[in-house]
């Protein structure tokens, strides 16, 4: 009986001393979520430029170079 008291303790301890990471590790995965969200839209505004510059390439004397992503 007395190891599994000593177990239970060493285990609440362990919780107790991880609990700061867990948190840290939370806001870092929400973090991530945003920066996810915040390339997908830069890689739709990239998008929509590299279609634009195809369109009007031809129209002005410049031709804007073809991008190969």
């Amino acid at each position: 009986m007395v190891d599994l008291e000593l177990l239970k303790a060493i285990e609440e301890m362990m919780d107790r001393k991880l609990d700061p990471v867990n948190q840290r590790l939370d806001r870092v995965e929400q973090e991530l979520c945003e920066v996810k969200e915040g390339l997908s839209e830069v890689r739709t505004g990239v998008n929509t430029l590299l279609e634009w510059a195809d369109e009007v390439g031809g129209a002005i004397a410049f031709p804007i170079p073809k991008m190969n992503l």
